[in-house]
C-alpha cells in the first residue's frame, strides 16, 4: 500500500500536533516531500487502526489526534515509537511463551502425580492380593 509508512506517520503525527486544535482534513495529509497524499483515505485508516487518530464519524474527513497520537510525538515521534514498541512486543510475546510452558509443565507434575499415586494404590492392592493368596 505505502512503502514508506513509517515516515508518513511521522510526518502526519508531527502535522497533526502542530495544528491549532491538533485535528486536520484527511485531504491535507503529506507525503515526506511536502505534497498532498493520494490516497488520503487509505491513510486515514492505517492511523485508525495504529490507534493515533479517531476520523469523525459523519463524513470521515475531519482527523482528531488522540492521546496516544500526542504522546507519540511528545515522546520523539513514531520511529523513536516503533524501536521502543517493537522490543516491549517481543518481550511480552517471550512472556506469554514462558507463562504457558509454565502452566504446561505445572498440568504434567500434576498428572505425574495422580498416576503415581494410582500406582501405589494399585501395587498395595496386589501386595494384599498376593499375600492372601499365599496366605492360604
Amino acid at each position: 500500500m505505502f512503502e514508506n509508512i513509517d515516515e508518513l506517520i511521522e510526518v502526519n503525527v508531527n502535522l497533526l500536533y502542530t495544528s491549532k486544535s491538533q485535528y486536520m482534513m484527511r485531504i491535507n495529509f503529506k507525503d515526506e516531500f511536502g505534497f498532498n497524499l493520494k490516497n488520503s483515505k487509505a491513510f486515514a485508516d492505517v492511523l485508525v487502526e495504529k490507534g493515533i487518530i479517531v476520523l469523525e464519524s459523519k463524513q470521515g474527513f475531519r482527523c482528531d489526534l488522540t492521546e496516544l497520537g500526542k504522546q507519540i510525538h511528545e515522546k520523539g515521534g513514531w520511529k523513536k515509537y516503533m524501536r521502543t514498541v517493537e522490543p516491549v512486543a517481543k518481550y511480552k510475546a517471550m512472556a506469554s511463551i514462558d507463562s504457558q510452558v509454565q502452566k504446561i509443565e505445572q498440568s504434567f507434575k500434576q498428572r505425574l502425580m495422580l498416576a503415581s499415586i494410582i500406582i501405589l494404590v494399585l501395587c498395595f492392592f496386589i501386595t494384599l492380593i498376593t499375600v492372601e493368596i499365599f496366605h492360604k
